[in-house]
């Protein structure tokens, strides 16, 4: 008889100072070469869910945990936080939290060293775990220059070459570029047949996962049920797929014609060139932007996206070119003066938040830019803080929010003093379907008023509804600036179709 690799027995936990559990009497078995997709909405237990498996719960984390969890017939009870780490390999959601080395090599390196494996082994398990995930190339790089994609591919490599029988991945696809996300599922996909690894992913993002899913469950409010993973089921539980059919339609879609603007640009970037440490991550970049436009911002992993985005706040000073706002060179202007008229959410959301609780940080920017009084910026953010559901979180430390949370308070931080130019890099991460919803709707509105939108994003259906034109960067390189149906003509002729939204795959005449 085959023994679970996972036995999970009536598990709760509730976190010290917290009145609701985060989990439910769960029960669970888990065999080897068993591939499980857990899904729900944001906050209702998954990650805490993977830090039980893990072994940190409940060493690491303060609360009350009830039943038991055995992995290879051993108690979590009886090893200390990371003492299961030959056997269980956990990525977390926020990747740079758990990279702990300077060099790729020495952090892929890192995990099979503590656990005294053979120097050649090691050196082996470097090269085959790198390349599982398409990073072969990054081996040399330091890990403070690699973009947030690349570091969740390495964050990756390291567990692999741990080889654990369990393997936790926790929204792994959340900041890889589409051609990645089909490597490293691919990868998955071969442990889970060739090795026997038994494998569990947290992901709101469903439609690639699917295929290659054994059994699905959905969580809410801390309770875990299985559920049939056909893909008759993909639009209940899919993000994407539920926004597009149940929220947005796709008459949405903008016309396949140029558009032609009354209005001059309301920012202009010509011939931008920039980069890190005297190394260019980008150059020639010039494009127009129109008062009303949501843009997305497309690119693989390593592309010069975020840079782009430094660049245009001025957080990053480029090399070459000038960035006009209004017709007035901006190029030398500090952040600050141009954080009036742009608003910022970073890829990574811990790296904007400094106040003790979620209400101090809402309101924080809009203190120093708003041009309400004060009054009216309380109003505005406890109204901003209830439409993008975070109004019960208002006394809560900020970082104990989930990552789908954090990221939206750092976009209600910002809408809160209502910046004509939003800059979002990859903000969709981390939302279920129904906050997804909430954010989109929270864009048009901004579009509907004057505002623009200028946003990373690495699903082409949300782009597809949202978006009316698409910058698409290659290798630093500005390759496609057009109305969205011309960009995704030319990324199908390019040969690029993981870009493509579902309905372009089989009608390319735009009778979506």
């Amino acid at each position: 008889m085959i023994e679970p690799v996972v036995d999970i027995k009536g598990l709760s936990f509730t976190y010290s100072g917290s009145a609701v559990p985060a989990l439910v009497n769960i029960d669970l078995q888990i065999y080897p070469g068993q591939f499980l997709t857990v899904t729900g909405p944001s906050g209702c237990g998954k990650s805490t869910l993977a830090l039980c498996l893990a072994g940190f719960i409940p060493h690491a984390y303060p609360g009350k945990m009830e039943g038991s969890v055995y992995i290879q017939g051993k108690n979590t009870r009886d090893y200390p936080a990371g003492g299961l780490s030959g056997i269980v390999g956990l990525v977390q959601q926020d990747p740079e939290a758990q990279l702990c080395t300077l060099t790729v090599c020495d952090e892929v390196a890192f995990g099979p060293e503590n656990l005294c494996v053979p120097a050649a082994e090691i050196q082996e398990r470097v090269y085959s775990s790198l390349q599982a995930v398409g990073a072969l190339d990054l081996i040399d790089r330091q890990v403070h220059t690699l973009s947030g994609g690349e570091k969740q591919r390495v964050a990756i490599a390291s567990v692999l070459a741990m080889n654990p029988a369990l393997l936790i991945l926790d929204e792994p696809t959340a900041n890889l570029d589409p051609f990645c996300t089909r490597e490293v599922l691919e990868t998955l996909n071969d442990l889970k047949e060739k090795h026997d690894v038994a494998i569990m992913v947290i992901e709101h993002r469903l439609e690639r996962l699917l295929p290659i899913t054994d059994r699905m469950f959905l969580m809410e409010e801390g309770k875990m049920a299985e559920v049939d993973s056909t893909t008759k089921h993909i639009n209940v539980l899919s993000c994407s797929g539920a926004m597009i059919n149940r929220t947005w339609s796709r008459e949405n879609i903008v016309i396949d014609a140029d558009e032609k603007f009354e209005e001059p640009p309301f920012l202009m970037v010509h011939n931008l060139r920039g980069g890190y440490e005297g190394k260019d991550v980008f150059s020639d970049v010039s494009f127009n932007v129109y008062p009303g436009e949501t843009i997305a911002v497309m690119g693989n992993n390593g592309s010069g996206k975020t840079t782009l985005l430094m660049a245009l706040l001025g957080i990053i000073k480029p090399t070459e070119g000038n960035i006009y706002l209004q017709g007035e060179d901006i190029t030398g202007q500090k952040v600050t003066r141009r954080a009036r008229n742009m608003g910022l959410t970073f890829q990574n959301p811990n790296h904007q938040i400094f106040e003790n609780t979620v209400f101090k940080e809402a309101k924080m920017a809009a203190r120093f830019l708003s041009e309400r009084d004060y009054s009216e910026t309380e109003t505005e953010v406890l109204r901003l803080l209830q439409e993008f559901e975070l109004q019960q979180y208002q006394d809560k430390n900020p970082f104990t929010l989930s990552l789908g949370e954090k990221k939206r308070l750092n976009l209600v931080s910002v809408l809160a003093y209502w910046p004509r130019i939003l800059i979002l890099d990859e903000p969709i991460v981390g939302q279920d379907s129904r906050r997804l919803a909430l954010l989109l709707q929270a864009l048009q509105k901004h579009r509907e008023e004057g505002g623009i939108t200028l946003m990373v994003c690495h699903e082409p259906n949300v782009v597809a509804v949202c978006c009316q034109r698409l910058l698409f960067l290659s290798a630093g390189k500005l390759v496609i600036d057009k109305p969205i149906k011309k960009a995704f003509k030319l990324i199908k002729q390019m040969k690029m179709d993981e870009y493509l939204p579902s309905g372009y795959l089989t009608d390319m005449d735009g009778k979506l």
